[in-house]
């Protein structure tokens, strides 16, 4: 009786240690090649394309597009059609949960002047 608990044991340890190093065998080779098909779906919808900044800075050149950090809770609009110079949003004073989350606008740019596409 006593070599069958012996035999039974064995058996069971010999087949918990194969299921073991085969699932991670498994969880390896999955974890070390890219999902195929998501890679190329996922890529095309990150970001925004800039916008045009043609005859977008009261004739200054060169007019390029720059993103910048948006403020959020704020409407994004100018009072005025004419430059205004770029404040950046300091988001960690107001004790926010989600400091780290700086989102991203484009505006057009021409030297230290910043304009709405």
């Amino acid at each position: 009786m006593n070599d069958l608990m012996t035999t039974m044991n064995l058996a069971t340890v010999w087949a918990t240690s194969l299921l073991i190093v085969l699932l991670h065998l498994l969880l390896l080779l999955s974890a070390s090649s890219p999902p195929r098909g998501m890679f190329f779906e996922d890529k095309t919808r990150l970001g925004s394309t800039p916008p045009s900044c043609h005859n977008k800075c009261n004739e200054c050149h060169p007019c390029m597009a720059v993103q910048v950090p948006s403020m959020p809770g704020r409407a994004s609009r100018l009072d005025s059609p004419s430059a205004l110079p770029m404040r950046f949003f300091d988001s960690s004073s107001q004790g926010n949960r989600y400091s780290f989350y700086k989102p991203l606008g484009w505006k057009c740019r021409c030297g230290n002047h910043f304009f709405n596409p």
